[in-house]
């Protein structure tokens, strides 16, 4: 398993148990899956360099697992326009594996690590939520990630926020389907 620290641009980052994706148990397959496992933590995070794309594929990374590229083309006003989806289970997911120095537990679960780093790296604190709110598109820093299963699998390991842009709540207009 690699792990990489990477500076990157944020959309959709759904990182709390409070706007995690929880599925639905009557949804479909892929929402009932979601429920079954508690939940799941994601984010949009795109690259800010061609490089650090590069770097990834260099060193294994799987630009198509299963069939599906995992770097996507998106919005162009977000760091190069292009972005690779983590996810992250809500509850924790202790496995024990074995290793020339014993057993080694990974939590493949649990909530990613969330760091306010606005007033710098060297003074980072734990967000809070109920102070600084949701993270808003738009907003950076540096994100921790693993690469696993021979570069098939990728898994968010921690976010920091060094510039935040607010989050608004979408407001439909009430007449937003009404036509002349």
């Amino acid at each position: 398993m690699a792990s990489y620290t990477m500076n990157m641009v944020f959309e959709y980052a759904k990182v709390f148990k409070e706007n995690a994706d929880m599925g639905d148990p009557n949804g479909n397959s892929v929402q009932q899956s979601i429920a079954k496992k508690g939940g799941h933590t994601s984010v949009n995070a795109y690259f800010t360099s061609e490089e650090d794309i590069q770097k990834l594929l260099d060193d294994g990374l799987d630009p198509t697992p299963l069939g599906h590229p995992r770097i996507k083309e998106g919005n162009a006003e977000f760091g190069i326009g292009k972005y690779i989806t983590f996810k992250r289970g809500v509850e924790d997911d202790i496995r024990t594996f074995e290793n020339k120095r014993g057993p080694v537990e990974v939590n493949f679960g649990g909530l990613p690590a969330v760091v306010d780093m606005r007033s710098g790296r060297t003074n980072r604190l734990r967000w809070s939520l109920e102070e600084n709110g949701f993270i808003g598109n738009g907003s950076s820093g540096p994100l921790k990630f693993s690469v696993y299963s021979r570069g098939a699998g990728v898994r968010l390991d921690a976010i920091g926020i060094e510039e935040l842009v607010p989050w608004e709540d979408y407001e439909p207009e009430d007449d937003i389907f009404d036509v002349a």
